[in-house]
């Protein structure tokens, strides 16, 4: 029995996972929302019992997904996929000053005349080198709720103040890292400080794999295949 748990980033939501869910027409697959949009919020649990000969639960964690991810479900998985994903957002190099300035100006526009055009600009960012047809969506991407506008803040606020590996992982787990090489969101710092604090947490090492053709957002199939392909190797077999 094989399932996945899929995690969406910051002013994501589970609609993102589409192309993911076609190419793991095997698995059983459950996305949480955060509801920041029209969608309600879903927390998903596991479905079946970890006691099971060959389980695989499989936590697949976009970006700030990883530290959004419900901790029980994030501590019972076995396998943990980070996309583009961080331990402590803002680096602390030269970095430093150009992250943190960015992010203070993203949560100062939230809730006033600027916020779609906040928003338009991250997502288009976040697909880079990839593009995005934001005209044709735009009602629907650009449009928070009154609640989902508190959690977009909140969430943020979350995102500036990581400095850790997300609460709940658990040390046993086996673990991916996606790093895509035109990401204009992560620096290269905070991709490396996610691999060092793994290696220090995980009794094995993660697995790291980088893509030449994607920007902080993963959209074509063959790279999601190759995470497929991660996950259901004899190496990933041998570990359930």
């Amino acid at each position: 029995m094989k399932e996945i748990i899929a995690m969406h980033g910051w002013a994501g939501d589970s609609h993102q996972w589409s192309t993911w869910i076609d190419c793991f027409q095997n698995w059983e697959w459950q996305a949480a929302e955060r509801g920041y949009k029209d969608l309600c919020p879903y927390t998903p649990k596991w479905k079946n019992d970890l006691n099971q000969s060959g389980l695989k639960r499989v936590a697949i964690c976009h970006s700030l997904g990883s530290h959004l991810i419900d901790k029980e479900v994030l501590y019972s998985a076995n396998h943990v996929v980070f996309i583009n994903s961080f331990s402590r957002f803002i680096p602390t190099g030269k970095e430093n000053w150009t992250v943190t300035t960015a992010l203070n100006r993203m949560m100062d526009t939230i809730n006033t005349p600027h916020e779609e055009s906040m928003l338009r600009k991250f997502y288009i960012k976040a697909h880079k080198p990839n593009t995005i047809n934001i005209e044709s969506n735009e009602s629907y991407l650009l449009s928070l709720s009154d609640s989902g506008r508190i959690k977009l803040k909140n969430d943020l606020k979350l995102l500036i103040n990581s400095d850790s590996l997300p609460t709940g992982l658990n040390a046993d787990a086996k673990v991916l890292i996606i790093n895509s090489n035109k990401d204009y969101i992560l620096a290269n710092e905070t991709k490396e400080k996610l691999a060092e604090d793994l290696t220090i947490h995980l009794k094995e090492k993660p697995t790291i794999i980088n893509l030449q053709d994607e920007g902080h957002s993963i959209s074509k199939l063959r790279n999601i295949q190759k995470i497929k392909h991660w996950l259901e190797s004899a190496h990933a077999k041998n570990m359930v």
